[in-house]
């Protein structure tokens, strides 16, 4: 099911879950944690609504969406070099 996955969905699951995972052993173990003020509200408004929901997600995006492109590429231009002289039989293995 993930055999064709790209690296870069990969590294943004990590990255996601790594987030998650961080802050609930931070939230689990320091007493307080999530309703500490920060600029006069809760800090888990700034790391899991701002950052977790928003900031990350676009970056994430816009990274998938970048590699996605550059691979596209890579695999059309790989695709037109094995395929340009494909008439003349350049690319035919011959085995002795």
């Amino acid at each position: 099911m993930f055999k064709g996955m790209p690296k870069i969905f990969w590294a943004g699951t990590a990255l996601m879950y790594g987030w998650i995972g961080i802050f609930m052993i931070l939230e689990m173990t320091i007493p307080g944690f999530p309703l500490k003020k920060f600029m006069g509200v809760p800090a888990c408004y700034f790391y899991n609504w701002l950052v977790g929901l928003w900031l990350m997600n676009i970056i994430i995006s816009f990274l998938y969406y970048r590699f996605e492109e550059k691979r596209e590429e890579r695999i059309k231009a790989r695709k037109n070099r094995e395929t340009q002289d494909a008439h003349t039989g350049a690319n035919i293995v011959h085995e002795n």
